[in-house]
């Protein structure tokens, strides 16, 4: 077993930008005749939900605002697990 290892969330600016991107280039399905998302989410509701995702979450201040939690690294069986502390 390895030894615990601190862990900071740092994003970079082209994994963002390539989550706009991949928000912007979404191929929306028709949605399903039901009112109880019994067939899942329903197509309007998921549009604005990541409408808000690409226009309006503020990466950066929830990146902070995580960093502000003491959070570490343990490599088990060859698999690095994240834990808050």
């Amino acid at each position: 077993m390895s030894a615990v290892r601190p862990f900071k969330i740092e994003i970079s600016n082209d994994a963002i930008n390539d989550l706009q991107q991949r928000l912007s280039n979404t191929r929306w399905p028709d949605q399903v005749n039901d009112d109880d998302w019994s067939y899942g989410t329903e197509r309007s509701y998921l549009q604005a939900l990541v409408d808000y995702w690409k226009n309006d979450f503020d990466w950066r201040a929830q990146e902070n605002h995580l960093n502000q939690f003491d959070q570490f690294l343990l490599e088990i069986d060859g698999l690095d697990c994240h834990f808050i502390h």
